[in-house]
């Protein structure tokens, strides 16, 4: 992806710290001096969940209020959800805090059911463990993103990444864990679904970009 930066006329610089910004300019920690008209700063996000300090509700060192599977906080009958919320994931074996709507959407289904489940008017909610997902639009290629490969101990491309479309899985061990797709949606659609299986995918098979990510499980 770092060669669309220059194909579109643009510099990426990366390991590169600022220093401080000057009027029309911006210093580099290794001395280098960058025109600047306009600088834009993108520092991540944080929860905000400093109000929350003398609640008794517990947070995590990321500041995110550290539900359980159910995404109960530590106090009885008081729920978060969505970007605020940490959840242990079974799936990747951690904790994790997910910046993204799609986690915000599917949150609240877990919440409603656990609550009708405590009032003895439903069935056993499932534990919230769901795959993330986020997607961007870069230079006109539609990317999108499943899973999380932190844990992964292979990758995979399928197809060539100099190419208009092109994927990569992550695998750990042989289960697929993350799989990011560049114009193949049909790719994110399959695998999303196999990792929401835990399935086990065959290395070769799914290499293949001619091959459906579906028909390499094994």
């Amino acid at each position: 992806m770092a060669r669309w930066y220059g194909q579109s006329g643009a510099e990426l610089l990366t390991d590169a710290r600022v220093a401080r910004v000057e009027p029309g300019s911006v210093v580099l920690a290794d001395g280098r001096v960058l025109p600047a008209g306009a600088v834009v700063v993108g520092i991540g996000a944080r929860p905000a969940t400093g109000w929350l300090a003398r609640s008794g509700i517990a947070l995590g060192p990321d500041g995110s209020v550290t539900a359980d599977s159910l995404l109960r906080s530590s106090l009885p009958d008081v729920y978060a959800v969505g970007d605020c919320a940490s959840f242990p994931s079974a799936r990747y074996g951690e904790r994790l805090l997910v910046h993204h709507w799609d986690n915000a959407l599917q949150g609240p289904r877990t919440v409603a059911a656990a609550i009708v489940a405590t009032d003895g008017d439903g069935p056993p909610p499932r534990p919230y463990d769901p795959v993330p997902y986020f997607w961007s639009e870069q230079f006109g290629r539609f990317v999108q993103y499943a899973g999380h490969h932190a844990g992964a101990d292979t990758l995979l491309w399928r197809g060539d990444p100099a190419d208009a479309a092109w994927s990569v899985c992550w695998l750990r061990g042989e289960v697929l864990v993350a799989v990011v797709a560049v114009g193949r949606p049909r790719d994110l659609a399959q695998g999303r679904r196999l990792i929401e299986a835990g399935a086990r995918l065959d290395p070769r098979r799914a290499a293949d970009p001619s091959v459906p990510l579906r028909a390499a499980k094994v």
